[in-house]
């Protein structure tokens, strides 16, 4: 008997131990896109970097979303090896998106003096694809839309109606307004102000939460809608139009190039994303253009899940040489890293560089990398190219040609992770599953233990009454 209930006890302990347990915590992972090196875009042409000072500067201790943010000057001494003027197109690409704080960009100096550049959008990056085969920069920059954007799903010449569904509040309690309209045959529209969306074949039920009144717009590519509206509370009760709530439908007709820039400028679910160039509405009408192919009727939700996906950016720059010129660029930019506390007591933050688009120039010369740690991440605790510490805590790397790999360093508040950083990482993370096994597992032991010692007395009862 004993062994049974033996069996029992620890089979209930490795089954309890197995039991997923949520708490709100930050995430134990956060993936980062690379930084790159300048590229000429030219070919065959005379521009040589002499060398290159590439400086990760963390002393400022910034932090982005549940990264530090690294602020990154590459600093390049080129030289025009003809004997004639020349101006060269250069570009720095990198890996970015519209969701966080920063807008994608940074500082372009030539001989200290600031220069302007342009941006242009290219492709959504994977960093799987790019494992698998090595990014091809040129093949991605021809890609780019240079000129203007032609979309092919709907035309900015498009006459449509825009309407607004504005919902208002004639008592207290929080209510959702909705509106529902089919769309038939070629019909496409743009709702914003949502949160509620659903369809069900060519119909579609879209709404908004109202406090005090909020307005829906549908922006219809066609001739008319019949929409139909209704309200109900958080729970599902219907409302009363006249006595809960009133609304109010307007119309208007524009065209579609009349509607779409105001309509972003006004949009909260887009973020820092603002259209002031000819590139930045090539890439939101692309993006408008990708979604009407999916979807007829494609909302703010739509366009922002674009926007905060990684893709390529190319910053695109003139530098003009006198011949045998030499001449210092400089671009700085700020850089977030990738997050990682799966092995590890506290997170590691690891920085990737692209140092291979450097090896577009006709010659590459003299490397200098250099780290500048914060003060409570003062270590690089491992690095696809020789660092060395040096006694005022950065970092160094001296290379005479163009490495063959790329740069990745990441770093941690100690100079080692120990087998004992690993294990308090460890039981950090799943401290909440094992105090909830172990309160489970104490409790089914102390019912048994009580079954048994009820067991044992009914047992000494009766063989005393013998």
């Amino acid at each position: 008997m004993r062994k049974r209930v033996f069996i029992l006890v620890v089979s209930l302990f490795f089954l309890l131990s197995s039991v997923p347990v949520w708490a709100n915590s930050a995430p134990v992972y956060w993936e980062a896109a690379p930084s790159s090196n300048v590229m000429i875009v030219e070919t065959n042409s005379p521009i040589t970097v002499l060398k290159e000072n590439l400086t990760f500067d963390f002393r400022e201790n910034l932090r982005e979303d549940y990264s530090k943010v690294a602020k990154v000057t590459a600093e390049y001494t080129m030289k025009n090896t003809s004997e004639t003027e020349i101006t060269s197109s250069m570009v720095f690409p990198y890996f970015g998106n519209f969701s966080g704080s920063r807008k994608p960009g940074g500082e372009v100096s030539v001989d200290g003096s600031s220069v302007p550049y342009t941006l242009y959008y290219g492709d959504v990056y994977r960093k799987e694809e790019l494992e698998e085969e090595k990014l091809n920069l040129k093949t991605a920059l021809e890609k780019v839309e240079m000129g203007i954007y032609e979309p092919e799903n709907f035309s900015l010449n498009d006459p449509g109606v825009l309407y607004k569904v504005t919902f208002k509040n004639l008592k207290r309690d929080h209510f959702t307004g909705k509106v529902s309209f089919p769309l038939e045959g070629s019909e496409k529209a743009f709702a914003k102000n949502l949160n509620l969306y659903g369809y069900q074949g060519d119909r579609y039920d879209i709404g908004t939460s109202v406090r005090y009144q909020d307005t829906i717009e549908i922006f219809l590519l066609g001739e008319e809608l019949d929409l139909q509206t209704e309200a109900a509370t958080f729970e599902g009760i219907g409302l009363t139009e006249g006595e809960d709530y009133s609304v109010e439908i307007t119309k208007s007709t524009m065209l579609f190039q009349d509607y779409y820039e105001e309509m972003v400028a006004d949009s909260e679910y887009l973020g820092y994303f603002v259209i002031n160039n000819q590139q930045e509405r090539n890439f939101f009408l692309k993006n408008l253009d990708d979604a009407f192919e999916l979807e007829k009727l494609v909302t703010e939700d739509h366009l922002a899940q674009f926007l905060y996906e990684e893709r390529l950016i190319f910053l695109y720059y003139e530098t003009s040489f006198q011949g045998g010129e030499e001449k210092t660029i400089s671009i700085s930019y700020q850089a977030e890293g990738g997050m990682d506390r799966r092995k590890s007591k506290d997170p590691t933050y690891t920085f990737e560089y692209l140092l291979s688009p450097a090896g577009y120039f006709k010659d590459f010369k003299n490397l200098t990398v250099r780290v500048l740690p914060s003060e409570d991440y003062p270590y690089v605790v491992s690095s696809s190219l020789p660092l060395d510490r040096r006694e005022g805590g950065e970092y160094l790397g001296f290379f005479d040609t163009l490495p063959e790999k790329e740069l990745t360093f990441t770093m941690y508040p100690e100079e080692k992770i120990t087998l004992i950083d690993r294990t308090e990482g460890f039981l950090s993370r799943n401290l909440y599953s094992f105090l909830f096994s172990g309160v489970i597992f104490l409790f089914f032991l102390s019912v048994v233990i009580v079954g048994l010692g009820i067991r044992g007395l009914i047992r000494f009862k009766r063989h005393s009454k013998k």
